[in-house]
């Protein structure tokens, strides 16, 4: 499962601090396993002092459905959410729609929309109603354990 941990973190820059709120998406099975695996990851920061002081502010399960791995790259560093939707008949005759969000990383907006297009091409076939830039960090199920 996908969780959203939004944290209040006071960041060191340049010397100064610099308050704001920071957007984790963790893939854990229980939001204490989430909270824990941010905490795990933002204690190491305060100790290597990049991070004066931080906190727990909410966790939500995520809107978000699939992250899409096989984009991530070291030239690819922003984070966008995609929208998909599909669209369907039902037996009554009725149009019926599935959005659908996907986590992907690309190096600007214009590669984020050829990687959502290929994603819509294999295997979803469905329309791409949105692209956004977002500032997520993901940790992976693995991290932080």
């Amino acid at each position: 499962m996908l969780i959203e941990v939004k944290v209040k973190v006071a960041r060191i820059i340049d010397g100064k601090t610099r308050k704001r709120t920071e957007t984790f998406l963790v893939e854990r099975e229980l939001f204490s396993e989430a909270e824990y695996a941010v905490m795990s990851g933002m204690t190491q920061e305060v100790e290597l002092s990049t991070v004066e002081s931080f906190e727990i502010q909410s966790l939500r399960i995520s809107p978000i459905k699939e992250v899409a791995e096989q984009f991530i790259s070291e030239s690819a560093l922003s984070t966008y959410i995609a929208t998909l939707k599909d669209l369907w008949v039902a037996d009554d005759g009725t149009e019926k729609h599935l959005k659908y969000k996907v986590l992907l990383w690309a190096e600007d907006l214009t590669q984020a929309n050829r990687n959502v297009q290929q994603l819509s091409r294999v295997g979803y076939d469905m329309q791409i109603e949105g692209i956004k830039q977002v500032d997520y960090e993901y940790l992976r199920n693995q991290e932080n354990e």
